[in-house]
């Protein structure tokens, strides 16, 4: 990767705007920086934190879900320019990062000195402006999508030649935004909510309806939340909280990396007892996160709680503890699944991935899960 750390030419660098409509930390949030380090496998930002993922030459500006991609949020022009190039043909919808994709659907500007910037990964046939066009600063050119190499719906902003916009202790010292947003590394919680829909990673981007009622159809809860500023050690707890104010269930872990952009989640069955139930989020035994929601309909002899599944990691193995024949899944945290193993008696015991990092191991019974838990390989 050639370092993002140079000198400025060919005239002075133009003013940019953020790329992207709204509000900084309401309506979008700034995921990942440029990376400063030029040795493969290390991590810098222009503030010298881990802001950035490897080789990352742009800026991401990212929604909360899918479902406000589907809204319609606009890409803007950062500053004056004259378009020069304009993809608008890919596939806008996808989840999985596959580095060939590369920018998927993408606008270039090039601006007075020769400064050129892109904005890429945007939805098909969005684009409002063609090849020649002269645009103004804050007009819009597109809307936001999740084409090329893309997770999750965002603008990749890029300002070549390979300069990192923000001026930090790792960058140049000169900012080329207008007013540049100031550094954080605190935790915020972008969105959350209770849901029905099924418990997985491809429904939370899609950011499913928030409930407050659960009917006799209803087969189970979750209880989710996204979060920036996640440090490998934050210690997350998701309690459920009966009527009488007792302990339904909780389920707990530690982030297992450092994050920007991270969910979690946790869900029980449709509980057997009438009236007002609780869920409360916490990150190391601060309250981020608490709801209410009522149980209706429940008839009949109630079933019992949760029945005792249990998983715990020992150096580079996993084992799991149950009362039934069960399935072991693991994933990494881009939610590819890297291995399935049954089980068929009560204690099993598996190996995580050769691959050092961070994987989610997941417990199922049938299409039920039963337990689950962040790990991670460090050797």
């Amino acid at each position: 990767m050639m370092s993002a750390h140079v000198m400025f030419a060919q005239g002075d660098p133009p003013e940019f705007r953020y790329p992207i409509e709204g509000q900084l930390g309401v309506d979008y949030f700034l995921v990942n920086h440029v990376d400063q380090d030029p040795v493969q496998g290390a991590i810098r930002d222009y503030a010298c934190g881990k802001q950035t993922y490897d080789g990352h030459q742009g800026t991401d500006f990212v929604l909360a879900s899918f479902r406000q991609m589907d809204s319609g949020v606009h890409v803007l022009a950062a500053s004056r320019g004259r378009v020069i190039a304009v993809v608008d043909t890919f596939p806008d919808r996808n989840k999985v990062s596959v580095v060939a994709r590369g920018f998927g659907n993408y606008i270039a500007l090039e601006h007075p000195g020769n400064w050129i910037s892109y904005y890429a990964h945007n939805r098909a046939t969005s684009a409002l402006v063609r090849v020649g066009d002269t645009v103004e600063a804050g007009q819009r050119i597109a809307l936001v999508g999740s084409s090329g190499n893309s997770e999750d719906p965002h603008v990749h902003f890029e300002v070549w030649r390979v300069v990192d916009p923000f001026s930090g202790t790792c960058s140049q010292s000169q900012s080329l935004w207008r007013n540049q947003p100031v550094y954080r590394t605190d935790l915020r919680v972008i969105d959350a909510g209770l849901t029905t829909w099924p418990p997985a990673l491809d429904t939370l981007r899609e950011r499913p309806p928030t409930v407050s009622t659960i009917v006799q159809s209803d087969s189970s809860i979750t209880a989710w939340a996204l979060a920036q500023g996640l440090r490998p050690t934050d210690r997350y707890r998701i309690v459920w909280l009966a009527p009488d104010g007792t302990q339904w269930f909780s389920f707990e872990a530690d982030a297992g990396l450092e994050s920007n952009y991270m969910y979690w989640w946790s869900w029980i069955r449709r509980p057997d007892v009438n009236g007002r139930w609780n869920v409360v989020i916490t990150v190391n035994a601060k309250e981020v996160y608490r709801a209410s929601f009522d149980v209706t309909g429940v008839v009949g002899v109630p079933e019992g709680k949760m029945a005792s599944y249990s998983l715990e990691q020992h150096r580079d193995v996993i084992r799991v503890h149950s009362v039934a024949q069960v399935q072991v899944e693991i994933y990494n945290m881009r939610g590819v699944i890297c291995a399935r193993h049954d089980l068929h008696s009560t204690v099993g015991a598996f190996v995580l991935p050769e691959a050092t990092g961070t994987y989610l191991v997941v417990v199922r019974r049938g299409l039920q899960i039963v337990a689950r838990s962040v790990v991670s390989r460090t050797e």
